[in-house]
């Protein structure tokens, strides 16, 4: 088994925030899975790695935030819904759980008392993301697009009323509404006062 030090130094040096026990196998060069699984938990004893989830642990010093979190836990996904209208600042509320789309079946994730929820979206529909910083996000008009395409099936409860739209480029929306093909998406969006 390697010594701490030396995992930690090799962990920092990857320059990743969070790692998958395949991960740590590879970075720390483990031979056998049992064996990263054993080094994880006594790591995650010393106090330099912290368990986020299930096989999936961050280095205690560099505590990833929920977005970069929720891209990690379940892949390809990026922040949508609720999650991106609050942080761009469309939503004044802040969601209780972080809301991703991917084009894989839908799922939730409890970790660390947070709910990760993912909405499946065709993957024709599953663009209009963009990096920030350390995690993938739909820019505010996609997100838009997306909470409407999910309320007008009934999956989601809007109110564009409260709505703030000063970040959001309306000749950009209208374009991107476009390329869906729904009549009843196109209904509900046109009766929206953008």
């Amino acid at each position: 088994m390697m010594k701490k030090v030396e995992a930690l130094l090799k962990l920092q040096k990857s320059g990743r925030h969070i790692f998958s026990l395949a991960d740590l196998q590879k970075l720390l060069r483990i031979e056998s899975g049992n064996t990263a699984c054993i080094q994880a938990s006594r790591l995650t004893t010393d106090g330099i790695l912290n368990r986020i989830a299930k096989g999936v642990y961050c280095l205690n010093d560099r505590i990833p935030g929920d977005f970069e979190i929720a891209n990690f836990l379940y892949k390809p996904s990026y922040i949508s819904l609720e999650s991106a209208l609050a942080y761009y600042g469309i939503l004044l509320q802040v969601p209780h759980s972080v809301t991703s789309i991917t084009p894989k079946r839908a799922m939730k994730i409890i970790s660390q008392g947070k709910a990760f929820v993912y909405s499946h979206l065709a993957q024709n529909y599953y663009s209009g993301y963009v990096r920030e910083k350390d995690f993938v996000i739909a820019t505010p008009e996609k997100a838009i697009i997306d909470i409407v395409f999910f309320a007008c099936y009934g999956r989601t409860v809007i109110h564009p009323e409260e709505w703030i739209l000063d970040s959001v480029n309306k000749k950009r929306l209208k374009k991107e509404s476009a390329g869906i093909k729904s009549r009843i998406f196109h209904n509900l969006f046109n009766s929206i006062k953008l």
